[in-house]
């Protein structure tokens, strides 16, 4: 198919999927991911965020009906659910997160009517957190307001919603021609992830070990299309293409698990709690969102422990400043470009950008034993993340500052020279040291 048309066709698949859905906002969220690298495209009006996957052939009409019921991540649609903050970002209604509130704190907070809704224990990293339900009639705002007035020296906040960094997924059972195949091994290397639940029966996935934890619902975590991508990604080993770490051990914290309000500030707090908790040094987010204060806290503390996190820095368009927990000072923030090095044309930008590493048309497995080709900064997070977990066996803090400065030194420097707002240090090779071969613009 000549270029022109490929683009205008897929265009027409973008704009037939994301007509039906009239939920749109702008502040806080992942977005659409780059479209297949083509640089100079503006980026198309999309209405709502989190659409599902835009696919071809007979999966088209099913990826439609899909959209009136889940998103990437397995989300059930439910509007209902959420209120805004006062810079237009969804919450989950009602909800006002306390961290490690005081027995005075909590003892105000019921004198104010509010309801204990549950109390969680974040381990090792020696925090709590404590979710209270607003008297009926009271907005969030008002909530969050009457707390910190009631309790100044408390640590109050939304309970935030937090979406995968994810862009295009097309259906494509044909990824073996685009993926690539390396002799390496991630065996004996153990990483983390905050994402959605992982379909651990794909071919790709047979051979790794995934531990999951289901933080934000009930029972097993359900397979999801994000999840399952992003973890191929990480440690695929099959029959059509390698991740970055084939055969490794992923401890998968599923924050989303199938509820309505899945991706929530204290369900990202427990999943990393969890992670730390398994030993994994290294911590993939392929997540993004606005600040808080409860995910600020145990992203620090789960530095300060020699941890590394990387998170992807967001595909909401270059004049978007990098989200959170990108954002966060000692989090390795990730950016996305295509197999020419091009960054992706809708990724996040800003000074906290580290490192980039392809996140363009990824070869990623899919649910019920699928394969799909995706874009967005989601699937580079996990290529960086490798690439910490090679090095670090165990938490170490300035064993993290000795392997930083090395790849800041193996890096490829693209843009700017040095560190630039666009590519960080530059490009990550997820086979440097295995045979890869980097190729100069």
């Amino acid at each position: 198919m000549k270029p022109i048309i490929r683009i205008l066709a897929f265009s027409l698949l973008v704009f037939a999927a994301a007509m039906p859905a009239g939920q749109g906002f702008a502040a806080g969220l992942g977005g659409l991911g780059g479209l297949g690298g083509l640089g100079g495209l503006p980026r198309l009006p999309l209405p709502a965020p989190n659409l599902p996957p835009v696919v071809n052939g007979a999966a088209g009409a099913a990826a439609r009906q899909v959209q009136q019921i889940a998103d990437n991540a397995g989300r059930p649609l439910q509007p209902d659910a959420f209120e805004r903050d006062a810079l237009g970002t969804r919450v989950v209604k009602s909800e006002v997160l306390a961290l490690s509130p005081s027995d005075a704190g909590l003892a105000a907070a019921r004198r104010l009517n509010f309801q204990v809704l549950r109390q969680e224990n974040l381990g090792a990293l020696n925090l709590s957190v404590t979710v209270l339900r607003a008297p009926p009639g009271m907005s969030v705002s008002d909530a969050l307001a009457a707390l910190r007035a009631a309790d100044p020296a408390g640590v109050y906040d939304y309970n935030h919603i937090y979406d995968p960094s994810a862009g295009v997924v097309v259906a494509d059972n044909g990824a073996s021609a685009i993926a690539k195949a390396r002799n390496i091994s991630g065996r004996g290397v153990v990483i983390g992830m905050l994402d959605g639940g992982i379909d651990r029966d794909h071919p790709e996935l047979r051979g790794a070990k995934i531990v999951t934890a289901n933080v934000a619902g009930s029972g097993a975590s359900p397979p999801s299309e994000h999840g399952t991508a992003v973890a191929s990604v990480i440690a695929g080993s099959g029959p059509q293409f390698k991740g970055a770490l084939p055969g490794a051990t992923i401890y998968a914290a599923d924050v989303y698990g199938g509820s309505p309000t899945g991706g929530s500030a204290d369900a990202v707090a427990q999943g990393l709690a969890w992670v730390v908790g398994k030993g994994a040094t290294v911590i993939n987010v392929s997540l993004a969102g606005p600040p808080n204060q409860l995910v600020e806290a145990v992203v620090r503390a789960a530095l300060a422990r020699g941890h590394v996190i990387v998170a992807a820095v967001g595909n909401d368009g270059p004049a978007t400043p990098v989200e959170y927990p990108a954002a966060y000072d000692g989090v390795i923030a990730a950016t996305s470009v295509d197999s020419e090095h091009r960054i992706q044309i809708d990724a996040n930008q800003g000074p906290q950008v580290a490192f980039a590493a392809l996140g363009v048309d990824v070869p990623v497995a899919m649910p019920k034993k699928g394969y799909g080709s995706a874009t967005g900064t989601s699937f580079a997070a996990p290529i960086v993340a490798a690439r910490f977990a090679l090095k670090l066996p165990r938490p170490d803090v300035q064993a993290v500052e000795r392997v930083y400065r090395d790849l800041q030194n193996e890096a490829l420097d693209l843009g700017a020279m040095g560190r630039d707002p666009v590519f960080g240090w530059g490009f990550l090779d997820e086979y440097a040291g295995e045979g890869g071969v980097v190729s100069v613009r």
